[in-house]
């Protein structure tokens, strides 16, 4: 979808260059499905992505991915390199084979977005709070001491997987960030619009009625090229 291009390009603007470590998906590269209801604790936890008061930034992206293939990227040291709470930033940008936003279902994009909370590797306790946009992860000590160690191009991995059994995604492009000198208030900021662009296009799909005056979405389709579009063109076909 075009409606995130502006924002996306945002986001990117704010990473390096060049990512450390870039790996395209693979099967074989996804780490081993830990414990759905497993509690990690903090006895066996080697640190915490985000935690500790550090800031943390998450965003899924519905937009195109002109490299035509899912992979991870990674900007900053890997899980093996980290040895204490640091900053944590994680998008994940997904393609989708239906492009045309009025064509989409309200459902639809509530199911694939939903994928990121069904991702359990072992080792990797994820805790997302949606409201907040952040993301927070429990890295375990034993998955450190495994030869080789878990990376994040094993969970990157194991997250496109899951995406890419949904029907209607094409590709996935996930970037792991953590990076010291990285702007994660920035990131916070995009991220917050980028969820507010999914609310307004959920709400104008799944609405029967669509009063401007009213709705609480006006301030970000007033800002977003397209979504005012979404609009007229739902109540041209109704």
């Amino acid at each position: 979808m075009k409606l995130y291009n502006d924002v996306l390009r945002q986001m990117r603007a704010l990473l390096p260059a060049v990512p450390t470590k870039r790996a395209v998906y693979a099967a074989k590269l996804c780490a081993p499905d830990g414990e759905k209801d497993r509690i990690l604790f903090a006895a066996d936890t080697a640190y915490e992505l985000g935690g500790g008061g550090k800031q943390s930034a998450e965003a899924v992206l519905f937009a195109d991915l002109p490299e035509g293939q899912s992979e991870t990227l990674l900007y900053g040291p890997d899980l093996s390199e980290i040895s204490s709470d640091v900053s944590f930033g994680h998008f994940t940008v997904v393609k989708l084979k239906e492009t045309e936003e009025a064509a989409l279902s309200s459902e639809r994009l509530k199911t694939v977005g939903f994928t990121v909370f069904q991702l359990y590797p072992a080792g990797y306790h994820i805790r997302i709070s949606p409201a907040a946009g952040k993301e927070q992860v429990r890295v375990a000590r034993a998955a450190l001491q495994k030869n080789p160690p878990l990376s994040f191009l094993n969970v990157g991995s194991s997250l496109i997987k899951a995406f890419l059994k949904q029907p209607d995604v094409e590709n996935v492009q996930t970037v792991f960030i953590t990076d010291p000198a990285f702007d994660y208030k920035a990131l916070s900021v995009l991220a917050g619009k980028a969820k507010k662009i999914t609310d307004a296009v959920q709400s104008t799909l799944q609405l029967d009625e669509l009063d401007c005056a009213s709705c609480k979405m006006k301030p970000i389709c007033d800002e977003i090229d397209g979504l005012r579009e979404l609009h007229f063109r739902k109540e041209g076909k109704r």
